[in-house]
């Protein structure tokens, strides 16, 4: 009988090996990071982009072309986007793909093709950290489940700046999720916008109704059936950990900065909850404060003009707003008001110093290098506040502290309340 060497045995084995057991350092990957988005648009095109004020739309005739990575993609749309950001020279861009590019999600740690993102110009976010930041206390508590990163943006080689790509939400929880039906809420719970999951295309107006009645019932009911009644339509710990860290953040302007999509929860399909547009963070006082149109008026008509105002109407309560009309309930309604202190006292359990330590390296690490390209901080100009690096670090630095202090407050103030 004749016997085979061991290198023989081995080789083939190793081989096997090789090509089966490759992990993702094996890899090229794309650090999105380091790349650039680059889109082709017409001459004409680029001067309209910089120039235009306060109106969205879509650039088309032609369609630009998007240069990432050394690769060439054609857009089906291009669109102009944001409210207030309209009114700037660096635009936000909404994109739509022809095909979809492939980018590895860390937090996820595979690759996936992406269709539908948005470009966030970030004009409001002072020195860039506080998308950053919002984004990491968020997906801690596990609010951010979309990719996002910051990345430079181009037109025709010129650059725009730094922006923050996020992976469209709808496609999201539609797509990846199947979530029936997703919805941005805006003022007066009005319905911005909304899209409908593959089979659910029938059935749109039951998920509109259902939305509304999460409004009319807040009228109806009261304490602890109202709990269970909004239990059967929102995922309430889900959106008491919103406004844990709405208030956290001190987030000035949420009520129509908010995504509701659908999910299963203990077997019933009930509203998950996403933050959007986080542009006004760290804010000094809330957003229904000297504007007399922003509250809800499930209620009636609801007016303040200083923090008395709203102290005098549902007592010093650890909501960071009360403009709309349920988060207006959740600090009237004693019962409901005790079980999210309860939530929020779990929140700020588990966003201790380490947690909110790592979230502010990160921010550091993953922004400072765009710090050393000086073309991109210079389209800080452009912006609400200009900025440089020793803004950026100061920023940092004082941010970090402003949250350990105003998370010792919020545990010191749920120890009176709750006592």
């Amino acid at each position: 009988m004749k016997f085979k060497s061991i290198s023989q045995i081995l080789l083939p084995v190793i081989l096997i090996l090789i090509q089966s057991g490759c992990t993702r350092d094996d890899i090229d990957e794309i650090d999105p990071e380091k790349e650039v988005f680059n889109f082709i648009v017409t001459d004409s095109q680029l001067l309209y982009i910089n120039a235009s004020r306060g109106i969205s739309y879509e650039v088309t005739d032609p369609l630009p072309e998007l240069i990432f990575a050394g690769d060439s993609y054609a857009v089906d749309r291009f669109e102009i986007r944001g409210d207030n950001t309209l009114n700037f020279t660096r635009k936000g861009f909404s994109i739509n793909l022809d095909r979809k590019i492939t980018l590895f999600n860390p937090h996820e740690q595979i690759e996936r093709k992406y269709e539908e993102f948005k470009l966030l110009a970030m004009v409001y976010d002072y020195t860039y950290i506080e998308n950053s930041v919002a984004v990491g206390l968020f997906r801690e508590a596990g609010l951010w489940p979309v990719l996002s990163f910051f990345t430079e943006v181009r037109l025709n080689g010129i650059t725009q700046g730094l922006y923050h790509f996020i992976e469209d939400p709808f496609e999201y929880f539609i797509e990846q999720k199947d979530a029936s039906f997703v919805i941005r809420r805006g003022y007066d719970h009005v319905i911005k916008a909304y899209s409908a999951g593959p089979a659910s295309q029938d059935d749109q107006q039951k998920y509109i109704d259902r939305f509304n009645k999460i409004y009319s019932d807040i009228t109806l009911y009261s304490g602890r059936q109202l709990y269970d009644t909004l239990s059967a339509s929102i995922d309430l710990e889900h959106y008491f950990t919103k406004l844990s860290i709405d208030l956290l953040l001190k987030n000035g302007d949420y009520t129509d900065e908010i995504i509701f999509y659908t999910k299963i929860k203990n077997g019933k399909e009930v509203f998950g909850f996403f933050p959007w547009d986080l542009d006004d963070l760290f804010a000094g006082q809330p957003h229904e404060i000297g504007n007399p149109w922003a509250p809800g008026r499930v209620f009636g008509n609801r007016e303040y003009f200083s923090m008395d105002d709203v102290i005098a109407d549902v007592g010093s309560k650890l909501l960071f707003s009360i403009e709309d009309d349920l988060d207006y309930k959740i600090a009237g309604d004693d019962y409901i008001y005790r079980e999210y202190m309860k939530i929020l006292r779990t929140v700020m359990g588990k966003l201790d110093p380490a947690i909110i330590d790592r979230i502010f390296d990160d921010t550091f690490e993953h922004i400072g290098p765009f710090y050393d390209d000086d073309a991109i901080v210079a389209q800080s100009k452009y912006d609400v506040n200009e900025t440089n690096y020793a803004l950026f670090t100061a920023n940092l630095a004082e941010k970090r502290q402003m949250l350990k202090d105003r998370r010792n407050w919020i545990l010191q103030e749920l120890d009176n309340q709750q006592n």
